[in-house]
């Protein structure tokens, strides 16, 4: 599992001077990695896919989109990229609990990222009926 942010990232968006959180960072990033990665429930869905000359995606021998890559790898989606920074905010504000950013019990199962992740990640996930 590839991490969706930098330490130097969520640095600046913590709005973090120094390396105080540098444990926390390296625990977290990839804790609210994997989370998103389970919550879209299909890992090419993090990733820009690769386009043919029409633009519709490439698919592998198995159907789904091959990601579109760099020299770093391959593309994250900027949502989930941007889900992956909101995530850290809400977990690194609220250390020990829910907050006010919590998805509400009522609302129903699933939901382990908070509102504006999830918010931010629906349109990507595979949806299933239960």
């Amino acid at each position: 599992m590839v991490d969706l942010i930098t330490a130097d990232e969520a640095r600046a968006q913590l709005r973090i001077d120094g390396n105080a959180d540098d444990a926390w960072l390296a625990l977290w990033i990839p804790i609210i990695s994997q989370a998103i990665a389970s919550w879209l429930k299909d890992s090419w869905r993090l990733y820009v896919p690769l386009l043919d000359i029409f633009g519709n995606p490439i698919l592998d021998s198995s159907g789904d989109p091959i990601p579109d890559e760099d020299s770093s790898g391959p593309i994250i989606n900027p949502a989930v990229r941007g889900a992956a920074l909101v995530e850290i905010a809400s977990q690194y504000r609220f250390r020990e609990g829910d907050g006010d950013n919590a998805v509400p019990p009522d609302a129903g199962y699933g939901y382990v990222l908070c509102r504006t992740s999830t918010a931010l990640l629906a349109p990507l996930r595979k949806s299933t009926i239960a």
